[in-house]
């Protein structure tokens, strides 16, 4: 027989495991109980549910179990403690927030330079070139900056001492032109720019800063008349929806969000699917989609991430352009350089703009687009031993 404490002990351990079990299925008091993406309203009822039971993980993990409960908990048990806090962001003057993984503040100011992966990317973009320029396809490469190689002027007292001489932004550019890629150096774009660039509570620019990339893109593309007039596009700041890192902090927004709003004919058809361009990202948000415009023109792709893909296909009603295409540069949402290239020239596009976000864009690993010719033909795979 066990003495009395060890059954005591043992009802204490069962109740506790019976306590994180019934957590499951008891609401969280601070969740949203909202799906992570909406449903889109055109899914037909098998789609929606398909949807619904392929996400429901999600689901449960956003809203059940404490799951939201438990950080706000723990920061205010850090506060009574006086105990400083490790979170995956930092608050900057003005309170800018800013991103603070995928060692982003080491890589916008320069003291994080991987060469060999910034290099990888140059040889993937001058391959492109390479294969594509016979067919009469165009590339030109903008880089959606991080805020904190744009909004220098809130970065936090810290930053004031880094001066590094070189960044992998730098490092991408200068190789680029090297191999006679076009560029646009956004950064600098941007930073002309007055205040508000980016979202005081999201790592994304605002539409104004969207706006002003596209029509550098346009006029370093050869296609000045498919910039678009901002006075027009842009309207005044309103209120938006809190951004990502205040998501991604589980606390209520102590920063009023607000963004300009955008004011866009769209003259073009809704977005659909094409046979060329199949949905290759993990993320249901991000889909392989292409918007018609005029009859007869240029044919356009994107491959970008989220800074372009709800605006910048939008942007093109007031241009020629007969189709333009919107496709991740990723198959994973955090990942690089492993796109399907098959693709690519299956939709054979007149221009192409790159567009992956600055903290994403080295090629890292044995990662390579799909289709298109390695130029080191005596590498040794990753994980082959020679």
């Amino acid at each position: 027989m066990l003495s009395r404490h060890r059954r005591y002990m043992g009802l204490m351990v069962a109740g506790l495991f019976g306590f994180l079990l019934v957590s499951n299925v008891i609401p969280d008091p601070l969740a949203s109980m909202e799906w992570r993406v909406k449903v889109p309203s055109d899914f037909s009822w098998s789609q929606k549910l398909n949807y619904w039971f392929r996400n429901i993980g999600s689901l449960v993990q956003d809203n059940f179990g404490f799951r939201a409960t438990l950080p706000v908990l723990r920061r205010e048990m850090r506060v009574v403690l006086e105990s400083p806090d490790s979170r995956p962001f930092y608050a900057g003057r003005g309170g800018q927030l800013f991103w603070g993984r995928e060692q982003t503040p080491q890589q916008s100011s320069g003291a994080l330079v991987r060469a060999e992966n910034v290099e990888r990317f140059v040889d993937m973009l001058g391959e492109m070139q390479r294969v594509l320029a016979p067919r009469g396809t165009r590339i030109i490469v903008a880089i959606p900056p991080n805020a904190q190689s744009v909004e220098l002027e809130a970065l936090p007292d810290w930053s004031d001492g880094l001066a590094y001489p070189v960044t992998e932004y730098d490092l991408a550019l200068q190789g680029l032109k090297a191999r006679g890629v076009a560029t646009v150096d956004l950064r600098s774009v941007l930073r002309e720019m007055p205040r508000p660039r980016y979202l005081l509570t999201d790592t994304h620019w605002n539409n104004q800063s969207s706006v002003a990339a596209f029509n550098a893109v346009m006029a370093a593309a050869g296609h000045p008349g498919w910039q678009v007039d901002p006075a027009k596009v842009v309207g005044p700041l309103q209120d938006a929806p809190r951004g990502d890192l205040l998501r991604n902090m589980r606390m209520p927004p102590e920063v009023k969000e607000e963004n300009f709003r955008l004011q866009i004919d769209d003259r073009g058809a809704k977005p659909r699917f094409d046979p060329s361009l199949r949905h290759h990202n993990e993320h249901i948000a991000f889909k392989s989609v292409v918007r018609d415009f005029a009859a007869t023109g240029p044919r356009v792709l994107i491959m970008g991430d989220s800074f372009t893909a709800v605006t910048w296909p939008r942007l093109f009603a007031y241009s020629d352009a007969s189709q333009v295409a919107w496709m991740h540069a990723s198959a994973k949402v955090t990942g690089n350089c492993d796109f399907n290239f098959d693709d690519v020239k299956r939709f054979a596009p007149d221009l192409i703009i790159y567009a992956r976000t600055e903290r994403f864009f080295p090629c890292y690993g044995d990662d390579w687009p799909t289709g298109l010719p390695r130029p080191w033909t005596r590498a040794v795979p990753r994980n082959v031993a020679p």
